[in-house]
């Protein structure tokens, strides 16, 4: 069997396990570390050192390689890590710069503050075609997500507040730069007064891995007990899994 280990700040990783489990049968090892989420406001220093827990911790199970599944940490700490631990890691960051690139106009790029601020995407994108790339910093919509609102007044005011540039410049691709994102893909839609392409790069990681083993193992590890994790995950996971609470790192 093939060991792959998926690691994210919180449950939005849990997504794009979802798509490759669907797509790809393997052993998965999931951690999220809903405890500390979110990454996106925080230094590089603590970025880069909650990471190393995640993968020292993921490391016991015989990983063959990982899947970055957080922007935040692939943009800041990619590199550190595959010196560190001599394997490959595919992060969700390069898959959805690569999936943008086959579309045409500008891009508005919707991350955390930490992805942002590393300008990786506009960067990249920029450097690879005759395009212009907007950012907004999504500040509030990871917390929203991980307690569990994910729709109603409050999340459509965040919405309006950080899409207010593609409304008011039609930006023809907006790109979800967090994988949390995509659980809220609908709402997003509905807050454009436009049609815009919304690029999911977890649809693309799926398309991107490929596997050869008979079947599903599918283990999902967080940091921190609470139900509301527990009810999005129920609500995400099209394919049976194994969800452990394990504490702090």
């Amino acid at each position: 069997m093939t060991n792959i280990g998926i690691f994210d700040s919180g449950l939005g990783g849990v997504a794009v396990l979802n798509e490759l489990a669907k797509k790809n049968k393997a052993n998965y090892f999931y951690l999220g570390d809903n405890l500390r989420v979110p990454y996106g406001n925080r230094s590089k220093t603590e970025i880069t050192s909650f990471a190393t827990d995640i993968v020292n911790y993921l490391e016991s199970y015989d990983i063959d390689y990982y899947i970055i599944a957080c922007n935040t940490i692939s943009v800041t700490c990619k590199d550190y890590l595959r010196e560190k631990f001599k394997k490959e890691f595919i992060t969700i960051a390069d898959v959805a710069i690569e999936a943008a690139s086959g579309f045409e106009g500008d891009y508005l790029t919707l991350a955390t503050k930490a992805t942002i601020d590393s300008h990786y995407y506009k960067k990249a994108l920029e450097a690879r075609k005759d395009c212009k790339v907007y950012e907004s910093k999504a500040i509030d919509l990871v917390n929203l997500i991980e307690s569990g609102i994910l729709e109603g007044a409050t999340l459509n005011d965040s919405l309006d507040e950080y899409l207010s540039i593609a409304n008011e410049k039609k930006i023809l691709n907006i790109i979800l730069a967090c994988t949390h994102y995509p659980i809220i893909k609908d709402r997003i839609k509905e807050r454009l007064n436009y049609e815009a392409n919304i690029i999911d790069p977890a649809l693309y990681l799926a398309e991107k891995i490929v596997t050869e083993d008979a079947q599903n193992r599918v283990n999902i590890f967080m940091t921190k007990k609470s139900d509301e994790t527990r009810d999005l995950i129920d609500k995400i996971m099209d394919v049976d899994y194994k969800l452990s609470f394990i504490g702090g790192l």
